[in-house]
């Protein structure tokens, strides 16, 4: 993984700071209780900034204003830029687009303002005062975080005519996140709404995340099986759509394919198998019971690399390929395959699919509950390496470009040693929470005290899961955040925050179903 872009101690001396000298400065001598008594800041914004000091006045935008960007700005940020300026200020107040000689191909300036400095440790810089508004990035990526920012700022009022104009509150940002890689992962079920993945990323682009890895179960129909694919699956061009709006976003696109486990691409609690459902001739792929992949066929590995190569090909460029290996109870099960060395059989399945990838310009990533010995760890962690199964031994026989998605699901406080481990034995960690708020604060604490990265899994729960995408960036982009008491992180107030962010970013255009992030108003009752 990537080096943090500042150090520990950079990163709490400027958590400490980040309220500003203004309306937040009491948290940074510690005096939550009398913060708690102050107004709250003008705007709740996520992820709130690390450092931001607020003014005393207002910009105000009406009609049209000038968007000003360098002569080398990326186009897609530029194009991003406009778009989302229509969709925030609802069409009231039109973008007129130049371009500026002496600006920077990551900076813009909005009605007249002139960009800041920038810090040497943040990543974008925006300041809304007397003279306009402007932003300097590092990158494209920080042009695009700080614009975000400033669509959060804005807020719409009522003219005298009965039009639209948007205020901003004065304010002066240096921001940067703690965790270089901040990712989503998100499952395509048959039963999975394409409107809500839409809004899942959507909102977490808006929210300063970096990746998201794309699982299709049986959803995508793939030249190299026609059975890898339910009847009705989507289309490479289906899916090609939903990664260019993600790539559109500012979001690095991770495809994924489980290649050992959940061989069904299916739930286990279903019973289904998208494969042998449609044609059971094809077992031999597969261990006695359907779930693992047999790793002593060789077409296995022949098919898993073919896949690897379309998925690749729709996801687009990118870095890494996640390539699953999660709950493999049934490795080695057949005949064959118990002849082998188990641990050997698994290690070697593993390092040829990374080798492949590296060959193809991607970085594996892979679960890691199989590289942990039962027993070893604390109460509530996942670790599914048994005596009679030691596949935790193959860990120093896997090469070390493998990037390791720690999950563990059931840790919610305290330190998170699996990570610790993993580095000590030289490979990058991701570490990956799910659905709750304690799971996601400990795992992102834990990953920036040991200088990992983030990605948060959905699975089934896509519902549940996008109103918490506003917690998870605030843990993510500050370490220290959830631990200040900001009102922001009240989680209530998160879900109304993001319900309205979507209803720009996604609108519902009036109808029900595309409304908000469930399918319903109230579950049917039971007889």
């Amino acid at each position: 993984m990537p080096p943090l872009r500042a150090s520990r101690r950079e990163f709490l001396k400027a958590s400490a700071l980040y309220a500003g000298a203004l309306a937040l400065a009491p948290l940074a001598r510690g005096q939550a209780a009398s913060a708690r008594a102050m107004a709250p800041p003008p705007r709740c914004l996520h992820p709130y900034p690390n450092q931001i000091a607020w003014g005393s006045g207002v910009q105000s935008l009406r009609r049209q204003v000038t968007l000003a960007v360098g002569r080398d700005a990326d186009a897609g940020a530029v194009a991003l830029m406009k778009d989302t300026w229509q969709r925030f200020t609802l069409g009231s107040v039109k973008l007129k687009l130049a371009r500026a000689a002496e600006l920077d191909a990551s900076g813009f300036s909005l009605a007249g303002g002139r960009p800041p400095p920038l810090l040497p440790n943040a990543t974008y810089a925006l300041t809304v005062d007397a003279a306009g508004i402007a932003a300097r990035g590092k990158d494209a990526a920080g042009l695009r975080h700080a614009w975000f920012t400033l669509l959060q700022l804005l807020e719409p009022a009522e003219t005298a005519a009965g039009g639209l104009e948007f205020t901003l509150p004065q304010a002066a940002i240096q921001d940067w996140p703690a965790l270089p890689f901040r990712g989503l992962h998100l499952c395509v079920f048959p039963e999975t709404a394409p409107a809500m993945l839409e809004k899942a990323i959507r909102l977490a682009a808006f929210y300063k995340f970096t990746h998201v890895a794309l699982e299709f179960w049986g959803q995508l129909r793939l030249h190299a099986l026609r059975e890898l694919a339910w009847p009705g699956a989507w289309t490479k061009a289906r899916a090609g759509r939903l990664i260019a709006m993600a790539r559109g976003m500012g979001l690095e696109v991770i495809p994924m394919f489980n290649c050992w486990g959940h061989a069904s691409a299916s739930r286990l609690k279903h019973g289904r198998h998208v494969v042998l459902d449609q044609n059971p001739r094809l077992a031999p792929l597969f261990e006695p019971d359907g779930w693992t992949w047999c790793l002593s066929n060789p077409r296995t590995q022949a098919l898993l690399r073919s896949v690897c190569d379309e998925l690749i090909a729709v996801a687009g460029p990118g870095r890494y390929f996640h390539i699953g290996c999660d709950e493999a109870y049934s490795h080695a099960t057949c005949d064959r395959c118990r002849r082998a060395d188990p641990v050997q059989l698994f290690a070697g399945h593993v390092n040829q699919l990374a080798a492949h990838l590296e060959q193809r310009g991607r970085r594996a990533i892979m679960w890691g509950d199989a590289l942990l010995e039962r027993g070893k760890w604390p109460a509530g962690f996942t670790a599914n390496g048994t005596a009679a199964q030691p596949t935790h031994e193959a860990l120093d026989r896997l090469s070390h470009r493998i990037v390791i998605a720690d999950w563990h699901y059931n840790v919610t406080q305290g330190d998170v040693p699996t990570l610790a481990h993993f580095r000590r034995h030289g490979f990058a960690a991701l570490a990956c929470p799910w659905n709750s708020a304690g799971n996601i604060r400990a795992l992102a604490r834990a990953a920036a005290a040991s200088q990992s990265g983030l990605l948060m899994t959905t699975w089934h729960h896509l519902a549940q899961s996008i109103p918490l995408l506003a917690w998870t960036a605030n843990c993510a982009w500050s370490a220290n955040h959830a631990a200040l008491g900001l009102r922001q992180m009240d989680g209530a107030l998160m879900r109304t925050a993001s319900a309205s962010h979507l209803r720009r970013l996604a609108p519902a255009r009036g109808q029900f179903k595309r409304a908000g992030w469930n399918p319903f108003e109230q579950p049917a009752e039971v007889d």
